[in-house]
């Protein structure tokens, strides 16, 4: 491809971006389950929520999504199906509008999986919590979506990348070139509470009267790749040939990954966040 190309890629999507926005309640249907890149506005008091001075007409966020962008950023970000658990553990994007809005909407992390404590930096929220943020995206947010054609086959971490670096929005942290500092600071404060919760949790726990061997702590929290693509809201095939395009063939014959490495898991986050 050459550079005049990406070019234009990139300006198609700007102008997509830029162009018709829809609050969620309106999203279902518009946004096709197709890959494609998205960006989240805000209105003026949602800015002012956040702590930021008002510029509705920039984008607060711009993601992608490589198979569906109904399944990532309906579905997943903005809970819009009410029948489904809200996923703030698997979405930075509530995570990041969490931590902003901690105080104004009293919010408390908690470990994103009660059962598999760990990783509390992808934490969660108490049940009221996440209802309280999804009410808040629901009304002050608004989305705009581009979706791929499909002969392009520049990747989309290409053009989100371009994208990122030409708008900087302030809840992006990654390829930012002017990332908002107090979001990471924000993001910690809440990862701490999630590790605190599952402390306190284990204190006040009865000692029990024979303690089993554990398996290693690796083990411990650890996830499947079948685990990490309900969360992520992927198939576990993709999941399994993203492994695969990065690792190589499976580990040994019969092998279905078992649980993943921190890097592993870490590396599919990022890819399918």
């Amino acid at each position: 491809m050459t550079a005049s190309e990406h070019l234009r890629h990139v300006a198609e999507v700007l102008t997509a971006l830029s162009g018709k926005r829809w609050p969620v309640a309106r999203a279902r249907g518009r946004v096709q389950p197709v890959p494609g890149l998205y960006a989240i506005y805000g209105d003026a008091e949602a800015w002012v929520d956040l702590g930021l001075d008002p510029q509705p007409d920039s984008a607060l966020y711009v993601g992608k999504s490589e198979d569906d962008l109904v399944r990532r950023e309906l579905d997943t970000h903005f809970s819009a199906d009410p029948t489904k658990k809200p996923l703030t553990g698997s979405s930075t994007v509530r995570r990041s509008f969490a931590a902003l809005l901690r105080d104004r909407l009293d919010l408390h992390a908690v470990p994103r999986n009660p059962d598999k404590p760990g990783y509390f930096s992808n934490y969660g929220l108490t049940p009221d919590g996440d209802a309280r943020l999804t009410a808040w995206m629901h009304e002050r947010l608004l989305l705009a979506v581009w979706e791929r054609p499909a002969w392009l086959q520049q990747p989309l971490v290409e053009l989100e990348a371009a994208i990122i670096h030409r708008w900087t929005p302030p809840l992006n942290i990654r390829g930012n070139p002017r990332p908002l500092p107090r979001l990471r600071l924000a993001r910690e404060v809440m990862t701490r509470e999630a590790s605190g919760a599952q402390s306190r949790e284990a204190s006040a726990a009865p000692e029990p009267a024979t303690v089993l061997p554990r398996a290693p702590a690796a083990d411990a929290r650890g996830v499947t790749p079948v685990e990490l693509a309900r969360e992520l809201g992927r198939s576990p095939k993709t999941i399994r040939q993203a492994l695969r395009d990065k690792y190589g063939k499976l580990p040994f014959k019969g092998d279905r990954w078992g649980t993943l490495s921190p890097e592993q898991e870490g590396y599919l986050r990022a890819r399918f966040r």
